[in-house]
C-alpha cells in the first residue's frame, strides 16, 4: 500500500467519539444521559388555554337526574264482594209480622210442658194482601251438638173448633229446604188495617233428653205467597228466642 492510501484509511477511523455518540442517539431515540434500559417517558400533558400549567384538573361534576313525579294514584271502582251479598228486599210496605210467647214459660224441657205462642200479621197499608202463609219453623239451637233444634211436636189451634191440630214440625237445617214445607191454613185476604192472629204450641219429645243440653234456640216465621214458596221480604220475617233445658222435667 502506498503512503496516500494509508493516510485516507487513517482519516476514516479517526472520527471523534462525540460525533459517533450523537449519531447513535439520533437513530435509537435513547437519552444520551440515561441507562441503556431506561423507559421512554411519555410527553407531558397539555393544558387548556384557560387553565395555567401545573394546576390540578378538577373532576367533572356528576350528572344529576331529576326525579320524575310519581303518577297519581288511581282508585279502582269498588266491586261488591261475593261474601257480602246485597241485603234481602224488605217486606211489602205496611206488612209486619210479630211472635209473642204466651205466659211465663221458663223454656222447653224434653218431655215437659208445651210453650204457647202467637203469630200476628198486620196490614197497615192502603191495599189488601191475599194468599199468604205464615210458615212456622224451629231455628238453630245451641242445645245440641249439631245445632239443630231438638225433635218435638208443633200444633196449631183451630179457631172455630178450639181443637189443637198437629202440623209439620219444621226444623231449619243448613239450606232453604224448610221453606218447601206446606202447613195448613194461611191468610186468604188481609184488608187494609187488618190483623190476622194464629196460636201455636210446641213441646219436645222425651226421647231427646240424652242429646239435649241447656241452650237457646228460636221460633221463626217466614211469610210465603201461595202457591209459591219464595219468601216475601227477608227470611225469617220474625224471630223469637226460646230457652231449652236439659234433662227430664221435674216430677
Amino acid at each position: 500500500m502506498n503512503i496516500a492510501a494509508l493516510r485516507r484509511a487513517a482519516a476514516r477511523t479517526a472520527v471523534p467519539a462525540t460525533l459517533a455518540a450523537a449519531a447513535i442517539a439520533a437513530v435509537t431515540g435513547c437519552s444520551s444521559h440515561g441507562s441503556p434500559n431506561a423507559l421512554i417517558t411519555p410527553p407531558p400533558a397539555t393544558t387548556s388555554p384557560s387553565q395555567p400549567a401545573g394546576a390540578a384538573t378538577a373532576p367533572a361534576p356528576a350528572a344529576t337526574v331529576a326525579a320524575s313525579p310519581a303518577p297519581a294514584a288511581t282508585s279502582s271502582p269498588q266491586t261488591q264482594s261475593p261474601q257480602n251479598p246485597p241485603p234481602a228486599p224488605p217486606l211489602p210496605a205496611g206488612l209486619t209480622t210479630k211472635i209473642t210467647i204466651l205466659g211465663t214459660s221458663t223454656g222447653l224441657v224434653p218431655g215437659g210442658k208445651a210453650v204457647k205462642f202467637t203469630v200476628t200479621v198486620t196490614n197497615s197499608s192502603t191495599h189488601p194482601y191475599g194468599n199468604i202463609l205464615p210458615l212456622v219453623s224451629l231455628g238453630h239451637c245451641s242445645c245440641t251438638s249439631n245445632s239443630l233444634f231438638p225433635a218435638g211436636t208443633l200444633q196449631e189451634r183451630e179457631s172455630t173448633s178450639n181443637v189443637w191440630q198437629t202440623i209439620p214440625y219444621d226444623v231449619e237445617g243448613f239450606g232453604s229446604d224448610y221453606l218447601n214445607v206446606t202447613e195448613p191454613g194461611g191468610i186468604q185476604e188481609l184488608s187494609p188495617g187488618g190483623v190476622a192472629t194464629f196460636e201455636y204450641r210446641v213441646f219436645l219429645s222425651p226421647a231427646t233428653s240424652a242429646q239435649v243440653t241447656h241452650g237457646t234456640g228460636s221460633i221463626d216465621v217466614t211469610l210465603l205467597p201461595l202457591p209459591s214458596h219464595t219468601p216475601i221480604g227477608q227470611s225469617p220475617a220474625a224471630s223469637q228466642p226460646v230457652d231449652v233445658q236439659s234433662g227430664q222435667p221435674p216430677a
